[in-house]
């Protein structure tokens, strides 16, 4: 077994050598790879516009102008056409089988025989370049670089038709005779063309005033304001007259061409041209926002979402700045500008006044502030809280909002209050021998009277009160009088109590005192007949508060 495993560890080295040296073998081939990966049309484009290939540090830096155009010359043709001829050699000597280790053989014939035909489509576009420039340029270019342009071709094996030659030969005395006729004729049009030329500078000082009226009506027409009724139909209609002018502005700049006159730049059309396409872009952004904020207009009041409405808002502000700067001193723009703003502002408001503290009095304060009366109920919709003009009255909307929630407090305070009092009852308890019932002594309800009229003072003193005033002021009434009542009865009672048993359940002190036993008597029926029509009236603040009550007891007790 270990024999084996020397054998197979020893076969796993070889495999593994050799695929090695298979690997080095085909990274040898490496540096063709441009050869066949490379864009052979980009290559040879870059090479006509500017002599070589482009390097990213030349992009980068005549990124703003473009990279400057430099054509390559016939030496630098011929040094590509050679370049490519000496890689056809090294690869043409390339060893067509290969054997590694003795038992590995490579075939390199598929790849040898591809990568030649590559290298000769590459040095054909060079020459076939060169060639169509002899056949097409020879009636205009120079005839000396031509021959030279057909001797380099003649080096590289490349014929070219026999009629070529010929025309090299007769071509140049031709082209004598032909500039002789273009002077002579040039003379004898040079008045028209003088008179032409008379022609065109009066059309572009004609088109150059008519450019300038075309700019004060442009201002005077366009939609540049926010109230503009139809923008898109004025935009068009501008955009029919600038293309009109286009037009004849292209005209007169190749007729201007052709007679070699100078005309003016005509900057004022160009500049009404990149307005009306601003204006297209506000316009479209005012469309868009207005039908946003009209489809928020129905909104009913319980379904107004003020984040995600505020949200939308701050995205339009947003696109708004990134309009082009030469927008912002137009009317338009303005106007978008605080419609936005004014959304913001009267959202923020519009959220102050869904807190659950306001009532309908608060309401009302806010249309008698704006001036603006309308129904608020389950039907009423963000255009009704939007005529009241919100923006204008942030500080107003705010203030009532700082007074409504410490007045709901108030409110809680008071309906805790009245439901406290509502339920709260004297609790009796008979008299051992008359069965009079006389008031129990309750130290909870003692204790929640002095509480609630702490509370009732901590109210009247605040600066919120004017709503409550009226109530908090009854209430503290009630439950002084309370409080007052309930001490004087418990008073009035335990007199009661000690001076019955005395004068009434004894009859030598009756008989000792009949005088004050006379005056008891009248005290004895009043005060029962008070605890019978108290124990009728359950509740506190009702039987504490009856009418002369406490001036009844007063007079008991006096007596």
């Amino acid at each position: 077994m270990a024999d084996l495993a020397d054998m197979r560890h020893e076969l796993m080295g070889r495999v593994q050598a050799v695929v090695t040296a298979c690997c080095d073998y085909r990274s040898a081939f490496d540096h063709y790879s441009y050869l066949y990966g490379e864009d052979r049309r980009e290559f040879f484009r870059q090479f006509l516009l500017y002599g070589h290939i482009l390097t990213a540090a030349e992009i980068e830096a005549h990124a703003e102008n473009g990279v400057p155009e430099s054509p390559p010359t016939l030496q630098q043709f011929r040094e590509q056409i050679d370049s490519y001829e000496k890689i056809y050699e090294e690869v043409n000597r390339i060893e067509p089988i290969s054997i590694f280790q003795s038992w590995m053989k490579v075939d390199a014939r598929p790849f040898k025989a591809s990568l030649l035909n590559v290298i000769k489509w590459w040095s054909l576009v060079f020459k076939q370049h060169l060639m169509d420039h002899v056949m097409h340029s020879v009636t205009d270019a120079m005839f000396e670089p031509l021959k030279q342009t057909v001797e380099l071709l003649k080096t590289y094996e490349q014929e070219l038709p026999e009629e070529v030659y010929k025309q090299l030969e007769e071509l140049p005395e031709k082209w004598n005779n032909i500039k002789k006729l273009a002077i002579a004729v040039k003379q004898h049009v040079a008045p028209l063309q003088a008179n032409e030329m008379t022609v065109l500078r009066k059309s572009c000082s004609a088109f150059d005033v008519e450019q300038h009226r075309f700019r004060e009506r442009f201002r005077k027409e366009a939609p540049f304001r926010f109230d503009t009724k139809k923008p898109y139909q004025l935009l068009d209609t501008k955009h029919i007259e600038i293309k009109q002018m286009e037009s004849a502005m292209t005209s007169i700049y190749e007729s201007a061409g052709l007679f070699e006159v100078m005309v003016p730049d005509y900057k004022q059309l160009k500049q009404r041209r990149k307005e009306l396409c601003l204006l297209k872009e506000l316009w479209d952004m005012i469309s868009l926002v207005g039908a946003c904020l009209d489809d928020w207009q129905t909104t009913k009041w319980v379904d107004i979402n003020v984040e995600n409405m505020d949200l939308e808002c701050k995205k339009f502000a947003r696109e708004i700045r990134n309009l082009d700067k030469e927008v912002r001193a137009w009317d338009a723009f303005s106007g978008l500008d605080s419609k936005v703003k004014n959304m913001l502002t009267a959202l923020k408001a519009v959220a102050e006044l869904q807190n659950p503290a306001i009532r309908e009095r608060h309401w009302n304060q806010l249309m008698q502030v704006t001036g603006v009366r309308f129904v608020m109920d389950s039907d009423t919709t963000l255009a009704d809280l939007l005529k009241l003009n919100l923006h204008n009255f942030e500080d107003e909307v705010r203030g009532i909002v700082d007074k409504a929630v410490p007045e709901m407090s108030m409110e809680k305070v008071l309906k805790e209050l009245k439901m406290t009092w509502s339920t709260m009852e004297f609790q009796y308890e008979p008299h051992p021998r008359t069965n009079i019932p006389l008031l129990k002594s309750d130290e909870e309800l003692i204790e929640i009277l002095e509480d609630n009229q702490v509370q009732l003072q901590n109210l009247i003193t605040s600066k919120y009160i004017a709503f409550f005033l009226e109530e908090v002021s009854i209430w503290q009434r009630k439950l002084s009088t309370m409080d007052s009542v309930i001490s004087l009865w418990f008073e009035v009672q335990h007199t009661w109590s000690r001076l019955e048993s005395i004068f009434i359940g004894s009859e030598d002190i009756r008989a000792q005192l009949p005088e004050d036993s006379k005056r008891f008597e009248g005290i004895d029926v009043d005060f029962k007949e008070l605890a019978y029509e108290a124990q009728k009236t359950p509740n506190v603040v009702e039987a504490t508060n009856k009418p002369g009550l406490s001036q009844q007891l007063e007079d008991i007790q006096s007596r």
